[in-house]
């Protein structure tokens, strides 16, 4: 395929990247490979054409949470900068190349086409791919040997320090699993072996695929519960779970998965997600939908749309619901702990939803959630009994 006349319908963020951005952009990379999150979101707000960017979502999160990492934070986010590692002449860049060529065959050769039939810049779309699309992290990392690459040759300063978990995950393949919510807390079932693992809840049953099934890999979480998903799983068909489980060999997820997206037993665009969460598997969107009265629902998107960030606010009605009691039972824990560690929805739940009879409220979701979010949400407890008293 060749470009169309006309190709270009706007012009690429290199073009307009002067002198003075393009060592905002190194110095972002420099601070963030050393574990420097506030530093990192410093010099990338300092160029304009990253404004909104998913990727400063990902570094004010982060930097908000400087003083809360746990082990697997730390792991999340080195496996997710292998991913962004384009450096040339190395070998991270390698991989990411590699990786990107194998996807966009094997995966989004549609977008491809369509980006080419509709004059858009393909750059663009490689560039969405390498942001949203599942298939790409999980090759670059873990296939291909990004994340082993990244933490050998790029990775400095604290990132380093506080990556051995990361070390851990690296060998760690493929799997197909039925998430089943107990009563304990949530479980991987292994259709094969029939094991139950017992994982950290983040969130990633409220998103699985037709009766509970998804493919991902468990690694060591370095607290307790002792597994959880390197990221958030995959929704998938039993057959497609079934697969995975039975072959856990390096690249056959990769024939399983592509099989049933020929079949129609897996939609496409479950492969493209903007939401590329490293403290919570749900995802923004699903604290828009959880978080926002139906009737208001489009009005609240288009918003979103528009640059408003309706995540926020929507982030923050789940807490007010949760303190309040109106939310609903243990089962909506995930979104509790996923919208207290919103920058804009804690900071107003600091300010408006501590007081008196609100301190068991608080604790209670702080006993079902996870660290960071049970921190959070204990030091809401812990205000509201200040204020009582």
């Amino acid at each position: 395929m060749s470009p169309t006349p006309g190709f270009r319908r706007g012009r690429r963020i290199s073009d307009l990247m002067t002198r003075d951005y393009e060592t905002f952009v190194d110095s972002a990379f420099a601070a963030e490979r050393a574990g420097d999150a506030e530093t990192a979101l410093a010099y990338h707000r300092g160029v304009p054409m990253f404004h909104r960017s998913a990727h400063g979502v990902v570094l004010t999160r982060l930097a908000g949470l400087a003083d809360e990492m746990t082990p697997w934070m730390w792991a999340r986010w080195a496996a997710y900068q292998c991913t962004r590692a384009e450096d040339r002449g190395t070998g991270s860049g390698e991989i990411t190349r590699a990786a990107l060529d194998y996807v966009v065959l094997m995966f989004h050769r549609d977008l491809l086409q369509q980006a080419y039939d509709e004059g858009d810049d393909p750059v663009r779309l490689t560039g969405r791919i390498m942001g949203m699309s599942w298939a790409y992290h999980q090759l670059c990392t873990y296939e291909l040997g990004g994340l082993e690459e990244f933490l050998d040759t790029l990775a400095t300063g604290r990132l380093a320090e506080e990556c051995g978990l990361a070390w851990d995950w690296v060998d760690v393949t493929m799997g197909g699993y039925r998430l089943e919510s107990t009563v304990g807390g949530l479980v991987a079932h292994d259709p094969v072996t029939g094991d139950r693992t017992a994982l950290l809840d983040l969130g990633a049953a409220l998103y699985a695929g037709p009766g509970g099934w998804v493919i991902g890999r468990l690694v060591p979480s370095g607290v307790s519960p002792a597994w959880m998903f390197d990221t958030r799983p995959l929704p998938v068909d039993e057959q497609t779970a079934t697969a995975c489980a039975a072959d856990p060999s390096r690249g056959a997820w990769i024939t399983a998965l592509e099989r049933a997206l020929s079949e129609g037993r897996v939609d496409p665009s479950v492969l493209m997600s903007e939401d590329r969460e490293l403290v919570t598997d749900v995802p923004s969107l699903g604290l828009v939908h959880r978080g926002t009265a139906p009737s208001a629902l489009a009005a609240t998107l288009d918003q979103l749309a528009r640059g408003r960030d309706e995540v926020g606010r929507a982030a923050y009605r789940i807490l007010r619901d949760a303190v309040d009691g109106s939310l609903g039972g243990d089962d909506q824990a995930p979104y509790v702990a996923a919208a207290v560690v919103n920058p804009h929805a804690y900071a107003e739940a600091q300010r408006r939803l501590v007081g008196p009879g609100r301190r068991a409220a608080w604790a209670r979701w702080a006993e079902l959630a996870p660290d960071p979010a049970a921190g959070r949400l204990a030091s809401l407890a812990e205000r509201s009994h200040a204020v009582s008293a």
